[in-house]
């Protein structure tokens, strides 16, 4: 079957988006949460305390709650288990190509309180050519409005990357964001999500993920997937190792 003839690449090339309910076990679910604390309990001691973030406070100081935990995958095997399902790989698959390797990965913890993540694209900070990226992201919490689920605007992957001029503080950084008058809100949808729920995005399309106002975790394992027919486009820093997860690789290219 050709990607043009398969109804997932045709959803999500419309869309920029797709949601796959129930892929992976609860047994694996709960695999990767226990993981999640362990990391952020410090009972890993291999995985770096550099690649740990926590969450801002009102006065502008950093907790010690963990908000997000990078480099998962590429920092430890039980969540390099979760990026290789190939429940997952199936789906991207029709979507970037044969050839996949992993780009980044990336666990969102969203406490109670947790801030919101205004709008913006992936590929606005991604060095990499061309913006054909797919985010898988795994729920390992239900996902709800009111736990900051994430919110789409359809179709605007196709629009090409938007100005992200406008400053947001999180963490003791400054981040870039579109502008909040450049955002349709009337076109946004949200995706909510049942842990063990998987949804797909583009790596061009707007999104952005609401405050946590309950008194629980929304935690989310976001991997993201790019072909290894890719290039690398950052001017000065060195590339990286992106490790081959299906397929072959190209001389000249990720």
């Amino acid at each position: 079957m050709s990607e043009t003839q398969n109804p997932l690449a045709m959803q999500y090339q419309h869309g920029g988006f797709l949601v796959k309910d129930n892929l992976l076990t609860r047994d694996f679910i709960s695999t990767l949460r226990e993981r999640i604390t362990d990391i952020g309990a410090g009972r890993v001691p291999d995985f770096p305390q550099s690649d740990i973030e926590f969450e801002p406070t009102g006065d502008g100081r950093v907790s010690t709650t963990p908000r997000k935990i990078n480099r998962c995958a590429e920092n430890d095997s039980v969540f390099m288990s979760a990026a290789c399902r190939n429940e997952i790989l199936d789906i991207v698959e029709p979507l970037i190509g044969p050839d996949i390797k992993l780009f980044g990965s990336q666990c969102f913890m969203k406490p109670p309180g947790g801030v919101q993540k205004p709008y913006h694209q992936d590929s606005a900070y991604f060095t990499i050519e061309p913006l054909s990226l797919v985010t898988c992201w795994i729920a390992l919490d239900d996902v709800t409005v009111e736990n900051g689920c994430m919110w789409v605007i359809p179709g605007s992957h196709v629009d090409g990357i938007y100005d992200h001029s406008q400053p947001w503080e999180v963490a003791g950084r400054v981040d870039m964001q579109v502008p909040d008058d450049s955002i349709d809100r009337s076109r946004e949808v949200s995706i909510t999500l049942s842990a063990g729920s998987c949804s797909f995005h583009h790596s061009v399309l707007l999104h952005r993920s609401g405050p946590n106002l309950t008194d629980s975790h929304r935690r989310g394992l976001a991997v993201h997937y790019m072909s290894s027919r890719s290039r690398w486009t950052h001017p000065t820093k060195t590339k990286p190792i992106y490790p081959l997860l299906r397929g072959r690789e190209y001389e000249g290219c990720v």
